[in-house]
């Protein structure tokens, strides 16, 4: 997969330091089914990095890092499944940990729709909370 733009607008990346650049990245690619567009920098080094495609150009960049720093961590980043469970499964099988369980919501808007999903949240080898986004009906065990 080379580098270039898939949309017009929306977010280019999110970036995200980790203390195991490849371990991470792997999790995002075997997990995930993410694309590596590009790899940069010198292995060890702190401007060693990946972009990947979780989509259709929605980039995740990862770096990885050996020292503490003070900044901002995003609470999670959201992806969409068309099976949450067996998303979840396949990345409890790449390293990540349960921080809940796969489960039904139906939430009500102000508008008065009512939005449906199935939702889970995991904890990933670098630390970072990805949440698994399924639209529409109960799982099977919600």
């Amino acid at each position: 997969m080379a580098y270039e733009r898939k949309k017009k607008k929306g977010i280019h990346h999110v970036c995200l330091r980790v203390p195991d650049l490849k371990k991470t990245a792997d999790f995002y690619i075997y997990a995930l089914d993410a694309q590596l567009v590009c790899e940069w920098g010198r292995d060890g080094t702190e401007d060693h990095a990946y972009i990947l495609d979780l989509g259709t150009g929605d980039f995740l960049e990862i770096f990885e890092t050996r020292q503490d720093f003070d900044i901002g961590r995003w609470q999670h980043v959201a992806v969409w499944t068309d099976n949450i469970e067996v998303s979840f499964k396949r990345a409890l099988a790449y390293g990540g940990t349960a921080v809940s369980q796969p489960a039904h919501s139906e939430i009500p808007t102000r508008s008065g729709q009512i939005v449906k999903m199935n939702y889970g949240f995991i904890r990933a080898p670098g630390g970072e909370i990805v949440e698994f986004i399924e639209d529409g009906t109960p799982s099977a065990e919600g």
